[in-house]
């Protein structure tokens, strides 16, 4: 059987839910499997990424047309559900008729002959009530769950951490589209330059205050497709993790260290800040991974990162003492909400381990760093026992260290909290929720 917009977002809805991958690599891969045109290949895009982002929204009113909402349904059946629901409510241009045949073959495509008349008289009545069904009002937490399709838990977690208006404001941020971020390698390409060639492919690119090479793309479709990226023009890099390599400062000639750097973008950043001179040390735990930052550093012609498989929760051994080391830790990642959809249902619990590994990574990151040296401690999640539960505790073990105040142009603080930390959001100047910490090896 052929594949189709709605088979080929089906089947890659399900992976994700079976915790098969991110999705972003899961769409990818199942958009290039499929073959399907530019047009197909956007509605698949569409429905996937709009049934992640608002399952728990879809699921309140699909819960309104079914005789037993408590009651389980299969997943393949469920996720039918949800995509068809998806089309009814938020896609426009396209006919509920259609969203609901459609969305029946799925079922029966899928082996669920038993289910199609469920999914059919389901979809039919959504489609009849649409307009007067209506979302719970107010601010409690099981409210704002239901309208932001983020779980109470999590919002609860913010309210109690960061307070009842940032929280509003951040639910608020997370349902707007994130822009596309690149970062122009300096070494191979000018703006104006880059700009005219993107021009010829019917793109653009905006430029970013405070960001000398950082800028939005308008316009493209997956900009790695691009003839300057395999020129090596460009990475992709979002506008927080730019930031957070400005936070470290790289300067040529200098010895650098990113301590987990794959799949290799601030390595990248960082190595082209320094122009391509001294020597950018990029580790990380697993070879293909590795691999794959060798690979970005030969497009983009950076021979001066050097990369290494490393186990970062092990003292680093037979290396030199850098003058900055950058540990951007591995996350809960509830700052990426807007990129990674799927990321706001994994439970607290799921990252309760954390903490310990990051302060790990952080202190063994440490070791690296030379007298007078910074170091540069980065998340992209918002959690505190990550976060600043993290910094705090590094730096009452370690008083070899100083807080090393941060200040980023064009980012706002917007919270309460030590000069030497910032949470940044999409409402402060940054493009995602990410955290970053500044320390000081003292001399002598």
């Amino acid at each position: 059987m052929r594949e189709t917009a709605r088979s080929v977002a089906l089947q890659a809805l399900l992976q994700v839910e079976e915790n098969e991958g991110y999705s972003n690599i899961v769409i990818d891969k199942a958009l290039r499997a499929a073959g399907l045109d530019a047009r197909d290949g956007a509605l698949a895009s569409s429905i996937f990424y709009g049934v992640l982002e608002r399952r728990l929204t879809l699921d309140y009113y699909l819960a309104q047309c079914l005789k037993s909402p408590g009651k389980k349904l299969d997943p393949l059946v469920q996720a039918a559900l949800r995509c068809g629901a998806y089309q009814i409510l938020y896609l426009d241009r396209v006919p509920d008729s259609a969203a609901v045949n459609e969305t029946v073959a799925l079922v029966k495509a899928g082996k669920k002959l038993s289910a199609a008349g469920l999914v059919n008289g389901v979809l039919r009545s959504l489609s009849r009530r649409k307009g007067s069904l209506t979302l719970p009002e107010g601010d409690s937490p099981k409210a704002l769950s239901v309208r932001y399709s983020v779980p109470e838990e999590l919002i609860l977690l913010w309210r109690k951490s960061y307070g009842k208006s940032f929280t509003a404001r951040l639910l608020e941020s997370f349902q707007k589209r994130p822009a596309l971020y690149l970062r122009l390698n300096p070494l191979r390409t000018t703006k104006d330059d880059l700009a005219a060639a993107l021009e010829g492919q019917g793109c653009r690119i905006k430029p970013l205050g405070g960001l000398p090479w950082g800028a939005a793309l308008e316009g493209s479709g997956s900009p790695v497709a691009l003839p300057q990226f395999q020129e090596g023009l460009f990475h992709v890099q979002d506008l927080s993790a730019q930031l957070a390599c400005q936070l470290v400062g790289a300067k040529p000639g200098e010895r650098v260290c990113d301590c987990c750097a794959a799949p290799g973008g601030k390595s990248f950043t960082l190595a082209e800040d320094m122009e391509n001179t001294g020597e950018l040390y990029a580790f990380d735990l697993y070879k293909g991974r590795v691999g794959l930052i060798q690979q970005g550093a030969e497009r983009l012609g950076l021979s001066c990162i050097l990369a290494q498989r490393r186990d970062g929760t092990k003292p680093y051994e037979d290396l030199p003492r850098m003058d900055r080391v950058l540990c951007d830790a591995p996350c809960s990642g509830y700052g990426v909400l807007r990129r990674k959809p799927e990321i706001r249902y994994k439970s607290l619990e799921s990252a309760k381990e954390l903490p310990e590994l990051q302060l790990s990574l952080l202190e063994n990151a440490a070791g690296l760093v030379r007298p007078g040296g910074l170091l540069v401690y980065s998340t992209c999640t918002l959690h505190p026992a990550e976060n600043s539960g993290v910094a705090q505790r590094f730096l009452a073990a370690h008083p070899e260290f100083a807080p090393e105040a941060i200040r980023l142009a064009g980012v706002e603080r917007c919270l309460d909290e030590p000069e030497h930390m910032l949470t940044m959001t999409p409402f402060s100047g940054a493009s995602d929720g990410f955290f970053a910490a500044c320390f000081r090896r003292k001399e002598g």
